[in-house]
């Protein structure tokens, strides 16, 4: 915690001020930057004490001080200093007084295609600017703009950006970024990307601010990447009401599939952004001329003219001496008469509105529960739930259970997630109004004993979390709002004591795939990308005493599940043991130790074996496997 602290001394020094948030990668503190006479407020990024010898890590935090050390531009954060604090490098930043988009999108559901025209813009000038830089984001979503109160936008986050006139940081067929926003060739593996990589990310985002959704849900990463490589986008104008043609058409050209179908570059989207909001003020425009030309056009009233009516009519026939005619008969086809055609219209009306009622009479219980069954993302599968439970919430029975529970899951995913963005900014973690202050207080101390590994701590906060609120917690749902609000606090609470009583369970079953894989002499390789893979691994390395790389796993796992509530209980598992391992790691070479233990294990390896080839031995099949199995680990860890 460097909160109070100055790091460097003189006209040129940082005086730490507060905490913005922190990461697997490392912690960003507000500070004031004293350069000469001048004082401006940073943003200071250090990383994380556990990645100082993970060469990948390492790299992508001096590729992106590197990276934004070529960019000056006004809508991307500027880099004012790097160096080192203890040995331990940081960047110092442009300090954005403003908020991500990302946590607007989750206060408001979504923008008006005017406000996100607006930042498109914006944002398109940034990345065409660092696109003839030869520098491609990779990672564009939400949470990487940052916006000002005064509407200026900024681009953030160039940790994972290439430049494409060096080499990547990443091999061949291998994957950075956000999965829900990434490219299909991102999604593959391609390794010459190209600026329009970020054009698709940009459509992406584009989509999930106007309504709210990703164009995408998935439940697994490769799921993810099969829908962006393969399945269409949704019809943006369907889910997104009143939208210009001409931006949803724009919206789907940056999502096509083949790059060379999109746009040809960001300038080319931002004039195209100019054309939607140019069309919007001229259609607005003409409506006022139109408008007021029809009031102008309208009769005036006191010009002395009056209507003529049948009674004048009739008055100038007598004074002509004349009377009025009978009506001659009406020799028109029946069908052609105005009472038949009247009945008709009648009959006509009376249909309508029949077929009003049909198409406006609440939906049967059995679809709205089909609907809740198949939704296609969260919020749809909330809002069906809620619609059912509002028209059929007081009839009991399994389908009312089953609805109920999705509702529940919902409402607590959704807080789920505000407290974690507010837990990730302290400067948001006051008590926001209608919350119960005690209760809440106590969900974010909960929150910062996960984050420490404290998981016997966090779980007895959350049991008080939920004691708070005994009885909306018994309650299977409610749509009153104000116990609504308390109920769901204490549904969070249960799932969060739940996810803590997991992990005991989920260790064991490592050790029990362990104790297997030594059994049965199966390869276990490393899947970087596989938080069960990474947790295996890790565990095994703690088994061989190699602290300091399983402590570098369980980061690799932390930073693989954090922002996957799915996957919290891997995520409370890492967290628990990097606390467990962070001092047996620390001290002395570390590349050395584990030399020295491979020497040793290989030595014992060999006693063994010439053990079990004396003559006099008696080995067993039990023997062999095992020696087997400790040399496979040498090998694989």
């Amino acid at each position: 915690m460097l909160v109070g602290q100055t790091i460097g001394s003189g006209a040129y020094r940082f005086d730490v001020q507060s905490e913005l948030g922190s990461g697997a990668m490392g912690t960003v503190y507000k500070a004031a930057f004293h350069k000469d006479d001048k004082v401006v407020p940073v943003a200071l990024k250090v990383v994380a004490l556990g990645l100082l010898g993970n060469q990948g890590a390492m790299a992508r935090f001096e590729r992106e001080a590197s990276i934004l050390k070529q960019l000056r531009h006004p809508h991307i954060v500027r880099l004012f200093a790097t160096g080192h604090y203890r040995k331990t490098p940081f960047i110092a930043m442009e300090f954005v007084d403003g908020e991500p988009l990302d946590r607007a999108l989750t206060r408001r559901g979504k923008l008006t295609w005017e406000e996100v025209a607006a930042y498109g813009r914006q944002l398109c000038e940034a990345l065409q600017f660092a696109h003839e830089k030869g520098i491609i984001h990779r990672d564009l979503k939400p949470s990487n703009l940052m916006i000002t109160p005064a509407g200026q936008l900024k681009l953030t986050d160039f940790g994972i950006a290439k430049d494409t006139d060096v080499t990547a940081l990443t091999g061949a067929n291998s994957t950075i970024g956000t999965a829900a926003y990434m490219s299909p060739e991102q999604c593959k593996g391609e390794r010459n990307l190209t600026p329009k990589s970020d054009l698709y990310s940009l459509g992406v985002v584009f989509f999930e601010l106007l309504s709210g959704k990703k164009p995408f849900t998935a439940d697994t990463t490769v799921e993810m990447f099969m829908k962006h490589v393969h399945e269409p986008p949704p019809r943006a104008g369907k889910v997104i009401h009143g939208l210009p043609a001409k931006f949803e058409a724009l919206i789907h050209q940056l999502l096509e599939k083949d790059k060379d179908d999109r746009p040809a570059d960001a300038a080319w989207v931002a004039r195209m952004l100019g054309e939607v909001e140019e069309d919007a003020f001229a259609r607005k425009s003409a409506g006022l001329d139109a408008a007021t030309a029809r009031r102008a056009d309208r009769p005036k009233r006191g010009s002395g003219v009056k209507p003529v009516t049948e009674a004048d009519r009739e008055a100038a026939r007598a004074l002509r001496g004349k009377k009025k005619r009978k009506k001659a008969a009406d020799r028109r086809p029946w069908h052609e008469r105005p009472a038949v055609k009247a009945a008709g219209i009648v009959a006509v009306l009376l249909g309508l509105a029949g077929t009003a009622y049909y198409l406006t009479r609440p939906p049967s219980a059995e679809r709205l529960a089909a609907a809740v069954e198949s939704a296609g993302t969260p919020e749809a599968k909330r809002e069906a739930a809620e619609e059912y439970l509002r028209l059929y919430g007081d009839e009991s029975g399994e389908t009312t259970d089953r609805v109920a529970r999705a509702f529940r899951e919902a409402k607590a995913r959704e807080l789920d997630a505000t407290l974690a963005k507010r837990f990730a900014f302290p400067n948001m973690r006051a008590n926001p109004e209608g919350e119960d202050p005690d209760a809440y207080a106590d969900a974010m101390a909960a929150i910062q004993a996960e984050q420490a590994g404290l998981l016997g701590e966090a779980a007895g906060l959350w049991a008080r979390v939920e004691r708070r609120f005994p009885e909306e917690a018994k309650l299977p749902f409610t749509l009153d709002e104000k116990r609504l609000r308390n109920a769901r606090m204490a549904w969070v609470a249960r799932n969060r004591a739940e996810a803590i009583a997991a992990v005991r369970p989920r260790e064991a079953d490592l050790d029990r795939r362990i104790a297997d894989h030594l059994r049965y002499e199966q390869a276990a390789p490393l899947d970087p990308a596989k938080p069960d893979s990474v947790a295996f691994q890790a565990r095994r390395l703690e088994r061989y005493e190699d602290w300091e790389k399983a402590g570098r796993l369980w980061d690799a796992l932390i930073g693989l599940t954090e922002k996957e509530p799915d996957r919290h209980v891997l995520y409370l598992l890492a967290k628990e043991h990097r606390r467990a391992v962070e001092p047996k790691a620390g001290g002395g070479d570390a590349p050395a130790r584990r030399r020295d233990r491979v020497v040793g294990k290989v030595d014992e390896a060999e006693k063994k074996y010439a053990a079990l080839k004396a003559p006099d031995a008696s080995p067993e099949r039990a023997d062999w496997v095992l020696l087997r199995s400790a040399l496979r680990d040498v090998v694989e860890l």
